[in-house]
This record gives C-alpha cells, sequence and structure tokens, in this order.
C-alpha cells in the first residue's frame, strides 16, 4: 500500500478526503494530513510519503514547493480534488504512476527516478505532439510528474530533421534499435539544463524531432531575453548537430522554429 501526505487548511478538501472509505481498496493507506508547512516538516520527519498533495493559501505554497523540490524531488505531487470523484480520480492517476516507478527494473537496470523521467518525457511528448488538452491537465501532470520547467514562461520549440535521401536508412539501419535510443541519444548531446533552462529533444513515433526550450521555476539564473534563449538554443543544438556527425554518423538539420508565450499555448484548448 502506498503511503500519502495531504497538506491542506482548506475545509472543503478536508471534508471530501474524509469521505473516502477503504482507502486500501484504491491502493492507499489513509493519508496522514497536515495543514501548513511546519506540519507538514514534522510528518516528513516521522512518515515516509508516496505521494503527497499540496492545497494550501500562497503565503505556504511558496514555502513548500521549494522545499520538497529541494528535499522529495522524486515524490510525486497529486491534485487535493474538492469532490469524493474528483479525488478517486487523481488518486487513480497516481496509482498507475507509482505502479509504474516502483516496477522491478533488475533486469534492465532502470531505477525508480529513470522511471519518473521517462514518464515526464512520455507526457511531454504528448504535448508536443496537441495531446494535452487544457491548462489544468499541464499543470497536473506537471506536479505529478515533478517537472521544474516553468509553464507560464516563454518557450521555444525547434524541429530537426535528417535528410530525406538517408532518413529511413539511418532509423532503419545504423539506428535499427528504435526511436527510444535516437531519443537517449539526443539527450546526451544537447538535453539538460543550462543557465536555468530545460532543454528537452523528443522524438515522436512518426520520426520528428522536436526540441523543446523552457524556463525552470526553480533557477537563482539571471532572466534571459528571448533572443538570449534564441541564441542559447541554437549553439547549444548546432553544437550537439556536429557531436551527432562526428561520432555517430548521423545527420540532423534545423527545419524550423517556433516561440510561444507559454507551456499552455501547447494545449489543444488554446490551439482551437
Amino acid at each position: 500500500m502506498y503511503k500519502l501526505l495531504l497538506v491542506s487548511d482548506r475545509e472543503e478538501i478536508l471534508n471530501a478526503f474524509d469521505q473516502i472509505e477503504n482507502w486500501e481498496r484504491h491502493g492507499f493507506k489513509k493519508p496522514h494530513i497536515r495543514h501548513d508547512y511546519e506540519g507538514m516538516l514534522d510528518s516528513l520527519a516521522k512518515h515516509h510519503a508516496d505521494g503527497i498533495s499540496i492545497a494550501v493559501v500562497p503565503e505556504e505554497a511558496k514555502k513548500i514547493y521549494p522545499y520538497l523540490q529541494a528535499n522529495y524531488p522524486n515524490v510525486p505531487i497529486f491534485e487535493a480534488g474538492e469532490t469524493e470523484d474528483e479525488i478517486l480520480r487523481y488518486l487513480n492517476e497516481l496509482n498507475i504512476l507509482l505502479n509504474r516507478i516502483h516496477a522491478d527494473f533488475s533486469n534492465d537496470g532502470f531505477t525508480e527516478i529513470d522511471m519518473l523521467m521517462e514518464c515526464r518525457h512520455e507526457f511531454f511528448r504528448k504535448l508536443l505532439t496537441g495531446r494535452v488538452e487544457n491548462k489544468d491537465d499541464l499543470v497536473r501532470n506537471m506536479h505529478l510528474l515533478r517537472s521544474r520547467m516553468d509553464p507560464e514562461e516563454t518557450c521555444m520549440i525547434m524541429e530537426l530533421a535528417q535528410p530525406a535521401t538517408t532518413e529511413q536508412d539511418k532509423l532503419e539501419g545504423r539506428w535499427h534499435y528504435g526511436q527510444d535510443r535516437l531519443e537517449l541519444t539526443l539527450r546526451q548531446s544537447f538535453g539538460g539544463d543550462v543557465q536555468g533552462v530545460h532543454i528537452l529533444p523528443t522524438v515522436n513515433t512518426d520520426g520528428r524531432i522536436f526540441v523543446l526550450c523552457c524556463r525552470l521555476w526553480d533557477t537563482d539564473e539571471i532572466e534571459m531575453t528571448q533572443d538570449q534563449m534564441t541564441a542559447l538554443l541554437t549553439s547549444r543544438i548546432a553544437d550537439g548537430i556536429d557531436h551527432l556527425k562526428e561520432f555517430f554518423g548521423l545527420e540532423l538539420h534545423i527545419t524550423g522554429m517556433r516561440i510561444l508565450p507559454s507551456l499552455y499555448d501547447l494545449c489543444t484548448e488554446a490551439a482551437e
């Protein structure tokens, strides 16, 4: 059974959680409940938590989220919910994620942290291909998957491609072991955190390659302008492309770039 912590001072949420019966049937122990930052610290010092839900006033939230990021960066943060139906829906999402994170990886060297990262990449692949409906879905999943990207900040998307005459040969020949391996190689070449932004390459099922660049919410780096972010992304990817060609014989070129006001603009409702 997974163990939960609810940190909330909202009466409607506390009442809704109180309505849930037989927590074990849903795969969880009855949650520990605290009401503020200090109460959360006390609970975490005494009890393990596989999932944490936060629903407090902004002043408390501003203390809670940085603390969790610094000390519990891989514990999913799930939505609280204001009704029994909402809570059960969010608990189901959490249960599915936890089952994947805690699966047996003894045969392939994967850790729980690796699996959480893979789930996070899967979600952003969905976002980039128009399969995340709205702002609420985006924010809820980013919390659940512990993404550090700031959804309200300007983001950039660059598309890469292989030469049309060699694309099929590359994917089925040298890269016959799959798009997952290609994506991992791209991440190692130019992905990661750079100067307060996160760069995330993704390879879609149709072979299209996107690189998402978004500012991190927990960074102390000086905020950069749109032009500075463009220069950073372009330079880093160009260096990565040179590296891929030299060491792997993989040729890529930049085919386009978009600048969006925020990650919210990638949701399907925003596009309508």
